[in-house]
């Protein structure tokens, strides 16, 4: 391989950069690829690369751009066009991307403008899905959603930091049960990450009618299943733990 895309074995930053791009020649980005296929190490890299690309795309390029334009119209001709220069190129991180727009002044950002702040910190979340039926289509489940017994639900996460998670329920009858991993007695480690990863977890839902909670658990430490109960036992609408995250989302599971 080119000995100038490596680094101590590796795919240095620059030409996973660069291949983001598209700006490798031929042979340099066949002999990066195949470099992939055979490194975990970097393809892990490139996964990550591209995930922060995406968000960037999708949550702060889009939401940003339009106000950026409508501030700097009155601005001396060529600004914009340098500005958005920089906006536009695919490999900068969430920071840097969050940085291009503070740039503007103070004053001028709004949590709008920037979805997330700095690369790595990106806030936890739970959101759970549902499926109806065989042949059912995917829907969100958010709060005051109905759903019935024998729906399948999953489950996106974002741990952020964290280096445990679980996923546990209160049903209506005040019934506990440890959702992710399935029926586990305490948390599983987690990468930490930066963007939702879809859980492998699906489960179905019993005959138990009413108002069900599902809590995200994320902790440095493992947390055991018995301290998430008692926490939710003791509040189930803001269960503590010390050192534990809780994230928590409720649906109503009702007769069909």
């Amino acid at each position: 391989m080119n000995a100038s895309l490596l680094s101590r074995g590796h795919l240095s930053s620059e030409a996973i950069d660069l291949l983001l791009l598209a700006a490798l020649s031929p042979p340099e980005a066949n002999e990066a690829k195949q470099h992939l296929d055979g490194c975990d190490e970097c393809r892990g890299r490139w996964t990550e690369l591209n995930a922060d690309k995406q968000r960037f795309e999708q949550f702060v390029f889009a939401r940003t751009l339009p106000k950026v334009e409508a501030r700097v119209a009155e601005s001396r001709a060529g600004f914009f066009e340098r500005f958005k220069l920089r906006i536009l190129i695919p490999v900068l991180s969430v920071a840097a991307a969050a940085g291009v727009v503070a740039s503007m002044g103070p004053g001028t950002q709004t949590e709008d403008d920037v979805y997330v702040g700095i690369k790595g910190s990106a806030d936890a979340s739970l959101e759970v899905f549902a499926v109806r039926g065989a042949g059912g289509g995917v829907f969100p489940v958010t709060p005051g959603v109905t759903l019935q017994p024998k729906d399948r639900i999953g489950f996106m996460v974002n741990p952020a930091v964290a280096k445990y998670l679980m996923v546990a329920s209160r049903d209506g009858a005040g019934v506990f049960s440890v959702y992710h991993p399935f029926g586990a007695q305490q948390s599983q480690p987690v990468a930490p990450a930066k963007v939702k990863v879809e859980l492998p977890t699906k489960v179905e839902l019993d005959a138990t009618l009413g108002a069900e909670r599902v809590v995200a658990v994320l902790s440095d430490e493992p947390v055991t299943a018995q301290q998430v109960e008692a926490a939710l036992e003791a509040d189930p609408a803001n269960p503590k733990l010390p050192g534990v995250r809780f994230i928590s989302t409720e649906f109503i599971k009702v007769a069909p």
